[in-house]
């Protein structure tokens, strides 16, 4: 196994997970052999440095709570990053409604006041990525709260 492989690897996996596709572009950009950037990549994941399973369900959990995302705009972001789209759909399809209303909830209170601009908060939450026809509801739930 080419060393300068495995150190350009790591030094890709030291500040947060990797997806397995993320590092093979990294040592392709790089200019290592294919050869060596699949032993590279089979060490990490027998090592349990590399796990897509793992880097999704993080990335999930980061786009949870006040910095929550929609569904659909988390998946984009997964299989941008090259999340495998299984996993990715295994994943997404564990999240319930009362989650998103819940991550909608969240996202809200961090940044509005129940006082404060409807309109600003619904364009707020489509930004975010959250359907349309859900962000109504979350609407209703934060405003009308006392």
């Amino acid at each position: 196994m080419n060393p300068d492989a495995l150190e350009a690897a790591l030094r890709a996996l030291r500040t947060t997970d990797r997806f397995e596709t993320e590092i093979r572009q990294t040592l392709e950009s790089k200019g290592f052999e294919s050869k060596d950037i699949d032993q590279v990549t089979q060490h990490l994941i027998r090592r349990k440095l590399l796990d897509d399973r793992r880097t999704t369900l993080n990335l999930i959990e980061r786009k949870s709570g006040r910095r929550a995302i929609g569904i659909e705009k988390l998946r984009a972001e997964l299989l941008s990053r090259g999340a495998p789209e299984e996993i990715v759909e295994e994943s997404l399809a564990n999240l319930s409604w009362e989650d998103q209303r819940r991550a909608m909830r969240d996202a809200l209170s961090s940044k509005f006041k129940p006082t404060g601009n409807r309109a600003k908060a619904a364009r707020f939450l489509l930004g975010r990525g959250f359907a349309e026809d859900e962000i109504e509801g979350a609407l209703d739930e934060f405003f009308l709260q006392e």
